[in-house]
C-alpha cells in the first residue's frame, strides 16, 4: 500500500516536471538564439549579437547586429531556461529510474 502511494507521488511529480519542460521548450522557440560578444573600444563597451552556422566540419560565427537592452534580456532568459531544461531532464530521468525500481524492473 505504501509503495503504491509513493509510486503515485513520483508519477505526479514526473508529470509536473514534464509539463514545465513543455512550457520551457515552447518559450525557447520564441526567444532569439545566439550569444552576446562585448567589445571594448577606448572607454566604451559595445555589445553585438552573433549566431553559429555550421558549414561542413567548420562552425562559423555570424554577426547579427548590435544588442539593445531587450535582446540582451531575451538572450539571458534563454540561457537561464536552457540550464533549467537540463536540470529538469536530469530530475525526470531520476524519477524514471525510481519508478522502474519500484515496479521491480532494473
Amino acid at each position: 500500500m505504501k509503495n503504491k502511494i509513493i509510486e503515485n507521488i513520483l508519477i505526479e511529480e514526473r508529470e509536473r516536471l514534464l509539463g514545465r519542460l513543455k512550457v520551457i521548450e515552447h518559450r525557447l522557440k520564441s526567444l532569439p538564439s545566439g550569444w552576446i560578444r562585448e567589445i571594448k573600444k577606448e572607454d566604451k563597451t559595445y555589445k553585438y549579437l552573433y549566431k553559429s552556422k555550421r558549414e561542413g566540419k567548420k562552425v562559423k560565427s555570424i554577426f547579427v547586429g548590435k544588442v539593445d537592452e531587450n535582446i540582451e534580456k531575451q538572450i539571458n532568459e534563454r540561457r537561464r531556461l536552457i540550464a533549467e531544461k537540463k536540470r529538469l531532464k536530469e530530475r525526470i530521468e531520476e524519477l524514471n529510474k525510481l519508478l522502474r525500481i519500484s515496479n521491480g524492473r532494473n
